[in-house]
């Protein structure tokens, strides 16, 4: 089978050959109106000490620039195949862990990966190949004008999981103090687990903090790594930007929870376990009778994991922190089509 071409800003699904060691390399993908950054992510499964190396370019004016390298992926830790490439900035552009800012907007993009095969010889399953990207453009609005009210009064039982881990301080990037990511993963996991009886998709967050770490980044944080953990287990995900609260609240509204990355100064944000915060992960489960947002707090201690924050307030950290940056991740059956 060829390339299964869907969008998600702009993204591409690809269907892998098992034979070889092949180098994919995507239809050039115009976006309308320019971007400014990209953010590729990819689900795949490896074995062994199989590998992949993910790559972007984009078409400024006239000109594409070099292949950036958007990271190596395996899902064995030590083998030295899981990291992303520090020290990537040029004239064009800039790579900082995951996320690509350019210099100068550009209209259009390719992907490549490269996937090597196992000492075994086992060539990594590539499933699906996607890049998100972001126009810089000012951040819509999130009041109830703009709402997908269907969501409101939705609460899905996600699993409440706590990162404050006490006794694996300091390892995978800093222990249990900055595993905001790798447990709203766990977190989401253990949901589709106990809604679909698959126990092997349940970890705990040590296990899932070992699955995501970036030793180049020292930490758990690198976005498309979470998402390509998950991929790894059977579910499927990418990374993606919304606009808006909307767009969460129509996947909410069908039974997906969606992790989000916010940023907040004091005073931001009420009803935090922490003043303020350069980014975090957590999962919004739901949203109250009035719109407000559920969420479940990975900073939060056990027992005051779930906690409802104010809708406008959520929007102005998630939209202004990370400009909407979430993981959407479900079984590939329940995986919705990327926004367009």
């Amino acid at each position: 089978m060829g390339d299964l071409i869907a969008v998600v800003s702009a993204a591409l699904w690809v269907v892998t050959p098992s034979a070889g060691q092949p180098v994919f390399t995507s239809a050039i993908r115009d976006v309308a109106g320019g971007f400014s950054s990209a953010i590729a992510s990819w689900n795949v499964s490896t074995s062994g000490d199989a590998w992949i190396g993910v790559q972007l370019r984009v078409r400024v004016g006239e000109r594409w620039t070099r292949w950036y390298e958007m990271g190596q992926w395996s899902g064995a830790l030590d083998d030295g195949h899981r990291h992303s490439i520090a020290k990537q900035s040029d004239a064009d552009g800039e790579v900082d862990t995951d996320t690509l800012t350019l210099r100068h907007p550009a209209s259009a993009l390719q992907l490549r990966a490269e996937l090597h095969a196992s000492s075994a010889g086992a060539l990594p399953r590539l499933r699906l190949l996607a890049v998100t990207t972001d126009s810089g453009a000012a951040p819509a609005q999130s009041g109830a004008a703009n709402a997908d009210v269907a969501a409101w009064g939705t609460d899905l039982d996600v699993p409440q999981l706590t990162q404050r881990v006490g006794s694996h301080g300091g390892a995978y990037g800093g222990g249990g103090g900055s595993w905001c990511s790798p447990t709203s993963v766990a977190m989401v996991m253990g949901y589709w687990a106990r809604r679909l009886d698959k126990p092997q998709w349940a970890v705990d967050v040590p296990t899932a903090a070992k699955g995501t770490y970036d030793p180049v980044y020292d930490g758990c944080g690198n976005w498309p790594f979470n998402v390509a953990y998950a991929s790894e287990h059977g579910l499927g995900g990418y990374v993606e930007r919304f606009s808006s609260l909307a767009d969460v609240e129509r996947l909410v509204a069908r039974g997906i929870p969606v992790i989000a990355s916010i940023k907040v100064a004091p005073g931001e944000l009420e009803g935090t376990p922490y003043k303020s915060t350069d980014g975090h992960l957590l999962v919004v489960r739901g949203f109250t009778e009035a719109g407000d947002v559920i969420v479940n707090e990975p900073d939060g201690e056990p027992g005051a994991i779930r906690r409802v924050y104010e809708r406008d307030q959520f929007a102005h950290v998630w939209q202004h922190g990370s400009r909407g940056a979430v993981y959407v991740i479900a079984p590939p059956a329940d995986l919705p089509a990327p926004q367009s």
